[in-house]
């Protein structure tokens, strides 16, 4: 094992070099050797890489493969001057999952644009196959969501990809539900609340009819009679008032009701 420091666009970094050669070394060997360079790296004041990063410390934005061919492949896609089935797949899934609510939705939109999708309890990654290179007798023609998450450092693991189906699942519903709210139509409580009203205004006129009536069937109008009526009338003001505040209440309570028959809040 070999330790160096070198500088890269005025940056040092440290890292360490393994000759495996002959030598029984483990993925565990090798998270250990990583752990005790970045210790090192911070104990001399060097830059310690960060995953999904770039040197510099900002978040990558571009694409990143270990195989050059791969990378020169995908870089030449991006522009547009030649056709990577990767770039195609990795498009769709980032389409279909946006509109998605459940597994089984995102697997029939992804089969709609050509595309296959293994994706089992049991196996740890989903394998996304392109049906048309497949039945051309391909062997370039399947990727893994592993492989997506490095080429264009996003998310496209199960867990993540389980998630936004369930985002997209409560936006439905709560969408479908407010349309419901806007298609309902509350006649019966409306029809309800505007025969008690018109009823409490007819009893009010009723009455300021038969007030006058006993007014004018007097042969003197004193102060006595003035008074009279004018307590009448303010009476039965206030017991229309009270009826109308009545019915209107009772409206509202039977509005509610109607409406929430079939509309359950987002939870």
């Amino acid at each position: 094992m070999k330790e160096q420091t070198h500088q890269i666009k005025k940056r040092y970094s440290g890292g360490l070099f393994c000759y495996t050669l002959n030598y029984p070394l483990s993925k565990h060997d090798l998270k250990d050797l990583k752990e005790r360079c970045n210790e090192q790296s911070w104990e001399q004041g060097l830059h310690v890489p960060e995953k999904g990063k770039t040197f510099a410390g900002e978040v990558r934005e571009e694409t990143v493969a270990w195989s050059k061919d791969t990378y020169q492949l995908l870089k030449q896609a991006e522009q547009g001057k030649v056709k990577s089935y990767v770039q195609d797949i990795a498009l769709a899934v980032l389409d279909c999952k946006e509109t998605a609510t459940s597994r089984e939705t995102f697997i029939r939109l992804m089969n709609e644009r050509g595309y296959g999708v293994d994706w089992q309890d049991s196996h740890k990654y989903i394998t996304y196959t392109d049906l048309a290179r497949e039945q051309a007798g391909e062997k370039a023609c399947k990727i893994r969501d592993n492989k997506l998450e490095k080429y264009y450092n996003m998310d496209f693991g199960k867990e993540s990809m389980e998630h936004e189906f369930e985002r997209n699942a409560r936006t439905a519903e709560a969408e479908q539900s407010k349309r419901a709210a806007s298609r309902v139509k509350p006649t019966e409580p409306d029809r309800a609340g505007k025969q008690s009203a018109q009823r409490s205004v007819g009893d009010v006129e009723r009455e300021l009819r038969g007030i006058d009536e006993a007014v004018k069937s007097r042969t003197s109008e004193g102060r006595a009679e003035q008074a009279e009526r004018r307590r009448a009338e303010q009476e039965a003001h206030q017991r229309a008032e009270a009826e109308r505040r009545a019915a209107e209440e009772q409206q509202r309570i039977a509005s509610r009701r109607y409406i929430g028959r079939d509309w359950e809040p987002e939870r």
